[in-house]
């Protein structure tokens, strides 16, 4: 989901900025190089308005690619489209997978994305399963997570594991993530500490933010997250000055010395509470 603020006529009741609040997707705001390109969303709710405020503004959806081409969906007896297809080209070749959470239909979403992959983006063409396949950029990878019920549900994890074993099963090679953010990946608090050092800048704290401090009630996500992020901080210290720096989760992403002279972390903390 976005991020939303509480508010009444307008009036913010946390007293918090929607650019303080970080959501799992939030570092896709790094990934500048794919904002320009055609790509396909994943998932539920407003993903377009949330690819659109990522600066991601060339976006098809799963449905409107199924609307385009409903013979491609037909898993469902009632869904399946009987009128003939249409002439034409109906949508552009994709050029890249962004894939926010669990949809609500799997069945489609799945067929859909590995249709997309096996053609090297244009679903009109015959499938060659190109490889190295397009970037796939993902989000959220709990594979399971507590709601109301006793037990735990199936998370976004969950999904993409199906994807990658189809994946797999179809073409024999393994699904490669450009980009994996969310907890527990490095970029994810790499971007929490970025709007962590604005944010104390902005209120006129001008000294270096040299510790960290991450709570949660996720030992796997929250605390492991952070403990992954303090090793990224102390290989950042030790590498030169010039040196790239590798990440978890970025894959599709350059980070080099110059992205983070405004980082000055040198400790990162975590904090696991109990929720009753």
């Amino acid at each position: 989901m976005s991020a939303i603020i509480l508010s009444v006529k307008g009036y913010n009741i946390l007293g918090v900025d929607e650019d303080q609040v970080i959501m799992a997707h939030s570092p896709l705001k790094l990934f500048e190089h794919f904002m320009g390109k055609h790509i396909l969303v994943s998932g539920q709710g407003p993903v377009t308005e949330i690819a659109y405020n990522l600066g991601f503004r060339n976006i098809t959806t799963i449905e409107q690619l199924r609307v385009a081409y409903p013979q491609l969906d037909c898993v469902d007896q009632k869904r399946r489209s009987l009128q003939p297809p249409s002439e034409g080209r109906r949508i552009a070749p994709i050029e890249g997978l962004m894939l926010f959470g669990e949809p609500v239909r799997w069945e489609t979403s799945l067929q859909l994305l590995l249709d997309v992959l096996m053609t090297d983006g244009d679903v009109e063409a015959v499938p060659t399963s190109p490889y190295p396949h397009l970037p796939v950029l993902a989000c959220n990878m709990d594979l399971q997570w507590m709601a109301e019920a006793h037990m735990p549900r199936f998370g976004h994890g969950s999904f993409l594991l199906c994807l990658e074993a189809l994946y797999k099963k179809v073409t024999g090679k393994d699904l490669i993530y450009t980009a994996l953010v969310g907890k527990p990946s490095e970029i994810t608090y790499y971007h929490a500490e970025t709007m962590v050092q604005q944010h104390a800048r902005s209120i006129g704290i001008n000294h270096p933010i040299t510790t960290l401090y991450a709570i949660g009630d996720n030992i796997h996500t929250d605390i492991f997250g952070m403990n992954l992020y303090s090793n990224y901080v102390q290989r950042r210290r030790r590498q030169g000055s010039s040196q790239r720096v590798a990440m978890q989760g970025a894959r599709g992403l350059d980070i080099s010395r110059q992205d983070f002279q405004g980082l000055t972390a040198e400790h990162c903390f975590s904090i696991l509470v109990k929720v009753r």
